[in-house]
């Protein structure tokens, strides 16, 4: 049948028109039913590609059995928008004021389908089995948690790897952005109610002023980053609302604030969140308060394994060139829920660069006038190939 990656350019110009239409009709987290549609229509058609039963009401599950023997590798992108207007005057723009793709999930997805077409014709050079996930509501980081909680690893396959990219502006287009060991950060959302005994702004003797009790918290909590965890594992403490008050004359009952804890180190994380409970209720009732404390926990760090690392290097390097790869020097402390799926299997999420002459290609990830090079599409894709015709890590 000739060259896959050579079958893979001709199919292009398909990927890039998904793409586009994707981009237009933009879908938030869980509400990704155009879009799941729009993936089984390219999948149903494609030969060799079997759709799995659907586990949630958006997103889809495939397999791509290979003819030689082998193990298990999952490949995972997801589906859904933003929840903002893109302002980027391109021609395929969104057409959902309330939504678009300034994360590149519309690149995720055409790559991802890409490759299943082109697996799908060279199956037969390949092993064991491969499993594509489109997997819904990463940006509220549920679409993982809630797969994994309706029995992905037990009704479809428990893995021994996992792979995944993802767009990265900062990077040129053609780079491949890796990383051994801790990636991304975990994420939390903390919430604290302080309460107190409001009244009069005349007279704050009489009360319990949460206001000043949360002005308080906020800053004694950044204590905890700086005085309880050690300096050689980044943790980052964000509150980015406080709501509280209706008047300037009257001490309310009740503040409330909202953050994010991020972490790379699971140990230092569950100790963040002991120490934040501790201070919020302690340094309340120093203050004639009393703070409710609340930790939602979101997902872990993505840890990257290293031999994984390593293969993927060479695959990019075989495809793309020698110099496509580009070494990060630190994590990133966002956060990406592919790392849910690392407690199946160990895997890597690499870096696709989408960087190029325009400046707005480079503005960064959930900036509404980021324009994305779409050459990530086939790059990813080849890679992704590659690593998969190579049989991956022999785990």
């Amino acid at each position: 049948m000739g060259d896959p990656l050579e079958q893979m350019r001709e199919l292009l110009p398909e990927a890039v028109k998904f793409r586009r239409e994707m981009h237009r009709h933009p879908e938030l987290s869980f509400m990704e039913t155009e879009t799941t549609a729009r993936i089984h229509r390219v999948l149903e058609a494609t030969e060799g590609v079997e759709i799995l039963p659907s586990l949630l009401n958006t997103g889809v599950v495939a397999r791509i059995q290979g003819k030689r023997p082998g193990h298990i590798i999952l490949l995972r992108e997801d589906i859904d928008a933003l929840p903002m207007q893109e302002n980027t005057g391109l021609e395929f723009s969104s057409e959902v004021s309330t939504a678009c793709h300034s994360c590149g999930h519309d690149i995720h997805t055409a790559s991802l389908l890409l490759f299943a077409q082109t697996a799908a014709l060279f199956r037969e050079q390949l092993e064991g089995e491969i499993l594509l996930v489109f997997q819904p509501a990463e940006e509220t980081a549920a679409g993982a948690k809630a797969l994994l909680a309706a029995g992905f690893a037990e009704k479809i396959s428990y893995p021994q790897e996992i792979i995944g990219f993802h767009v990265e502006p900062s990077l040129p287009a053609g780079k491949v952005g890796l990383i051994k060991g801790p990636a991304d950060a975990s994420t939390d959302e903390i919430r604290i109610a302080v309460c107190g005994e409001g009244g009069h702004g005349a007279h704050p003797y009489r009360c319990a002023d949460p206001i000043t009790t949360a002005g308080y918290l906020l800053t004694q909590l950044q204590t905890i980053i700086s005085r309880e965890n050690p300096a050689v594992e980044p943790v980052v403490l964000t509150f980015g609302m406080i709501q509280g008050g209706s008047a300037p004359n009257i001490i309310p009952t009740r503040v409330e604030m909202s953050g994010t804890l991020r972490a790379f180190h699971e140990a230092g994380r569950h100790r963040m969140w002991d120490a934040i409970t501790r201070v919020s209720k302690l340094g309340s009732q120093a203050l004639r308060s009393w703070a409710e404390v609340e930790i939602r926990e979101g997902v872990p760090a993505l840890i990257n394994d290293p031999f994984i690392v390593d293969r993927l290097a060479s695959s990019a390097e075989e495809v793309l060139g020698h110099d496509s790869v580009v070494w990060a020097d630190q994590p990133s402390p966002g956060s990406d829920d592919f790392s849910c799926f690392l407690k199946l299997a160990p895997g890597v999420q690499f870096r696709m660069g989408t960087a190029n002459s325009d400046p707005h290609s480079a503005l960064g990830l959930h900036n509404p006038e980021n324009i994305f090079d779409e050459s990530a599409i086939y790059n990813a894709a080849a890679v992704m190939f590659q690593y998969v015709l190579s049989g991956g890590t022999r785990l």
